[in-house]
């Protein structure tokens, strides 16, 4: 690509090239083109020196080679906190920067909608539940005592995720199991009404195996996904 003149070179996610020794960095530079556009969310993620890779690749020369970056700004800023150093920064590369604050972005979202829903189990789903319950409380009051507490930590965390993974669909806990789920069905009769309408969702979980389910179940109802 870099025996080829282009128009405009546009980088996405430019923070990428924030480390001016990497190779993505010299293949990037390497690039002709006659206007050059940088978008990031993130300039800086760790130091000075991710900027000045990105402003080099976009405007090469004006920050000065980076040795001189790093005398004249980077170590005054870092180091000293000099207010002056890092004004005289922001005025050299001001004119290069278009950035839209949070609070501009927002005015041109519509507002966000939330609605809660309480599910209940299925009938064998709330009694393995309440099995499982039981069953750790009774360990717990019979051998209290004899834990540490260090230990007895652990068996009430361990125990509460496995009733958060019951909760969600018993097959989180045994592949085999074929109780039904309260919440898992309502998840497929939301997502069937919404992808009949072409929407797009996103569906987020604590578990990986609950995700992995929920892969399943699209591939048996034939909805693309990724």
């Amino acid at each position: 690509l870099s025996r080829h003149t282009f128009f405009y070179l546009i980088l996405d996610e430019s923070q990428n090239i924030k480390n001016a020794d990497s190779k993505s960095y010299r293949a990037v530079a390497s690039l002709q083109s006659k206007h050059r556009l940088s978008l990031t969310g993130t300039p800086i993620e760790n130091s000075l020196s991710d900027l000045w890779s990105q402003m080099n690749f976009l405007h090469p020369g004006q920050l000065g080679s980076f040795r001189f970056f790093k005398e004249t700004f980077l170590l005054p800023i870092e180091r000293d906190h000099d207010r002056e150093i890092t004004s005289r920064l922001n005025q050299l590369i001001g004119p290069f920067i278009l950035r839209r604050t949070k609070e501009q972005v927002e005015a041109d979202l519509p507002p966000v909608t939330e609605e809660m829903l309480t599910i209940e189990m299925t009938p064998g789903q709330l009694d393995l539940y309440e099995s499982e319950k039981s069953a750790v409380r009774n360990y717990l009051m019979q051998n209290i005592e004899d834990l540490e507490p260090r230990n007895t930590t652990f068996v009430v965390l361990q125990a509460l995720t496995r009733l958060r993974q019951i909760a969600i669909r018993p097959r989180l806990i045994d592949p085999a199991s074929a109780l039904e789920s309260g919440k898992f069905n309502e998840i497929l009769s939301m997502l069937e009404i919404l992808v009949s309408e072409n929407h797009k969702i996103l569906v987020f979980s604590s578990f990986v195996k609950h995700l992995n389910l929920l892969d399943e179940a699209c591939r048996n109802m034939n909805w693309g996904f990724c």
